[in-house]
C-alpha cells in the first residue's frame, strides 16, 4: 500500500534534512544546523508538501517524491520517472517497479502530474495527468521547472559528483516525455518511453539524446502510437532503439529492466549504436 513511513533511504541523517525543511520563500539555499556528527549537516530550506509517496519514498518538495540508494557515489545516476494517469494511489505494483531502480544504483525522482490535466473525460476529472495541449507551452515548462528543487536536493543528498539524469515516461507520462524531449525542456541524458507517442510530429529538437522506446505487443491502442513515434524521430533523424515485448499495456519488469540496461550503458560509455539505432536491452527485442 502507498504510505510514507520512515523506511526510505537507509541513512538516519536523511531524515535530518527532512526536519530542515521549511516552508520559505522560493529562495534555496544550504544552512548549517547541528544533526549529529562531528560536524553540523547541510539542511535545505524547502516548502513541505502533501505525503501522498509510495513506500520506500522521502516526500520531496513541489509534489515529488525521492529515494536514494545506501550505497552511492559521485556517479551514481538520477532516474526521473513520469507516471501514466491515475487516481487515488495509482498502482503499487507500478511503484514498486519503479522502486526496484534503487537498488540497481539510481536515485529516483518521481513528480506527480496535475489533477484534472486529462479531464477529456468527465471520469479523468480527477486522475493526475501530464500536460497534452500542444498550444499551451507554456504549462509544459511550469511543469517542468516544479522539478529543479527536488534534483538540487537529490545532487546535494548524493554529496557531489556529475549525476547523469535519464527519464523514463510510461503512457500518459511517456507522451509528456516525448514533448519535453523533442523541445529540449530538460537535460537529460537519456530518454525511455513506454507505451506512450508522440503529441505532434517531432521537430528538429536542439539535442538528440539517446532514446529507447518500448512497446507491449497486447497493447492494440497505444502500439500504433509507439510506431508513429518510431517513424517520427527516424524522420528527424534521432537514433533511438524500437523494441517490443510480450503482453498487456501495463507497466512491466521488461519495460523497467531494458530502460535500466540502457541508461546504464550509456552513464557506463557502452551505448553503440549500429545500423541506424540503439539495440534492444533485456527482455526486449526490436519492433520492426
Amino acid at each position: 500500500m502507498m504510505g510514507n513511513n520512515g523506511a526510505r533511504s537507509g541513512r538516519g541523517w536523511s531524515s535530518c534534512w527532512q526536519r530542515g525543511f521549511a516552508a520559505s520563500s522560493l529562495a534555496v539555499g544550504l544552512v548549517s544546523a547541528g544533526c549529529g556528527g562531528s560536524s553540523p549537516a547541510p539542511q535545505v530550506a524547502l516548502a513541505s508538501n502533501e505525503s501522498w509517496c509510495p513506500d520506500g519514498f522521502e516526500v520531496g518538495p513541489q509534489d515529488t517524491c525521492f529515494a536514494i540508494p545506501d550505497a552511492h557515489d559521485k556517479n551514481t545516476p538520477i532516474l526521473v520517472y513520469l507516471h501514466g494517469m491515475y487516481t487515488g494511489h495509482g498502482s503499487a505494483e507500478e511503484w514498486a517497479l519503479v522502486h526496484s531502480a534503487v537498488g540497481r544504483g539510481f536515485a529516483v525522482v518521481i513528480p506527480r502530474g496535475r489533477r484534472g490535466a486529462c479531464a477529456w473525460k468527465a471520469e479523468l476529472k480527477d486522475h493526475f495527468c501530464w500536460p497534452h495541449e500542444v498550444d499551451d507551452p507554456p504549462s509544459f515548462k511550469a511543469v517542468v521547472q516544479d522539478w529543479d528543487r527536488v534534483l538540487w536536493q537529490v545532487d546535494a543528498l548524493l554529496e557531489g559528483g556529475t549525476h547523469k539524469r535519464y527519464v523514463l515516461g510510461f503512457s500518459n507520462g511517456g507522451f509528456f516525455a516525448t514533448y519535453v524531449a523533442s523541445h529540449g525542456l530538460f537535460p537529460a541524458d537519456g530518454w525511455a518511453i513506454v507505451n506512450g507517442g508522440p503529441l505532434e510530429p517531432t521537430p528538429k529538437a536542439p539535442k538528440k539524446t539517446p532514446m529507447l522506446l518500448v512497446s507491449a505487443q497486447g497493447d492494440s491502442e497505444q502500439g500504433p502510437k509507439m510506431k508513429e513515434l518510431h517513424d517520427s524521430l527516424a524522420k528527424a533523424g534521432w537514433t533511438h532503439a524500437y523494441c517490443s515485448r510480450p503482453g498487456a499495456s501495463a507497466l512491466a519488469t521488461e519495460d523497467v529492466d531494458a530502460a535500466l540496461r540502457f541508461f546504464k550503458r550509456d552513464a557506463d560509455g557502452t551505448l553503440k549504436s549500429g545500423g541506424g539505432g540503439y539495440a534492444c536491452e533485456g527482455g526486449t527485442k526490436s519492433a520492426l
